[in-house]
């Protein structure tokens, strides 16, 4: 049995994401095509002699409050194990961005646990487990592509592409989570556009089956919309720019991911999203860098079909 295991934990981007009405426990239903993509945290396990959870990184919280910290406590105690785990936490994937670092790393610390114990926990274990640290923790357990609804615990996978680039954008900034709902449902209520679809309703079938026949389709008629983006265009009215100057360099499908703060654009080839990478850091290397560009960071990066990978 190992002492020691290193993971790479893969981000994730949402290919359109419908968000419902909140439910009675305040959870949002949601629905949307989660696909991996690489960019990643780099995670080292090691089993220590004495007992407790240590957790190095350079995080936006308190160790003790991180997915993986949490992860692990729920580990040990669901196995009443008395050991003890060092993690050694390297960011890759910017925080508050829209692209699951946080849930990865979770759903990389029950693996790695898995492995290190040798609990030979099942796949449906290691679903229950994730869903009860966080709504998109369970898809990151095998990531690739998937069809995401429910409160982010029904994964209905689909086969991931490979057949075009991403430029992934960060504007600068962060969007929490929590805020962002909130933020929804305000501007929802005031009348902004983007209304929530109806709450159970009896097409979810036939949606899921748009979704999925949209995503195999050509990347230039992709027509997916995120529920989040009209709330943030309007608070952060530098989305629409950032959208303007994706486009302009070439991509076909453009798009906030999760709850923001990162935009996307889709490319025919990884080629061409390095292409554009390059074009707009001439740009913001240039003298005649605009505000619009300042403080951001660009990443061309292809699609995956896993969201872990154990070494």
């Amino acid at each position: 049995m190992k002492s020691e295991i290193e993971v790479k934990a893969f981000a994730k981007i949402n290919i359109g994401l419908e968000i419902g009405e909140p439910l009675a426990d305040g959870y949002h239903p949601i629905m949307g095509i989660f696909h991996s993509v690489g960019i990643s945290d780099s995670l080292r396990y090691s089993k220590g002699s004495g007992t407790g959870i240590r957790v190095e990184g350079a995080f936006d919280c308190p160790p003790e409050a991180t997915t993986v910290y949490k992860a692990a406590q729920l580990f040990f105690g669901r196995f009443e194990i008395h050991g003890g785990v060092s993690v050694e936490v390297e960011k890759g994937i910017p925080a508050m961005a829209g692209l699951g670092g946080g849930s990865a790393d979770a759903a990389a610390t029950l693996l790695a646990l898995d492995r290190l114990f040798g609990t030979g926990l099942e796949t449906a274990e290691l679903y229950t487990l994730a869903s009860m640290i966080g709504a998109d923790v369970p898809f990151f357990i095998k990531g690739g592509a998937a069809i995401v609804s429910g409160r982010g615990e029904i994964i209905e996978a689909i086969q991931p592409r490979s057949d075009f680039g991403i430029l992934l954008l960060y504007p600068g900034f962060g969007v929490a989570t929590k805020w962002a709902y909130a933020a929804l449902d305000s501007f929802r209520q005031g009348g902004g556009r983007g209304m929530a679809p109806e709450s159970g309703r009896s097409d979810a079938v036939t949606e899921k089956k748009r979704l999925a026949l949209g995503f195999a389709r050509g990347i230039e008629t992709w027509n997916f919309t995120n529920s989040f983006s009209p709330m943030l265009h309007s608070a952060f009215p530098v989305y629409p720019q950032l959208e303007t100057l994706m486009k302009a360099a070439g991509a076909h499908f453009v798009s906030i991911t999760g709850s923001g703060s990162c935009l996307y654009g889709v490319f025919g080839t990884i080629a061409e999203a390095s292409a554009a990478k390059e074009k707009l850091d001439a740009s913001l290397r240039g003298q005649n860098a605009t505000k619009t560009l300042y403080g951001m960071a660009l990443h061309a990066m292809k699609p995956l079909e896993t969201s872990l990978l154990l070494g």
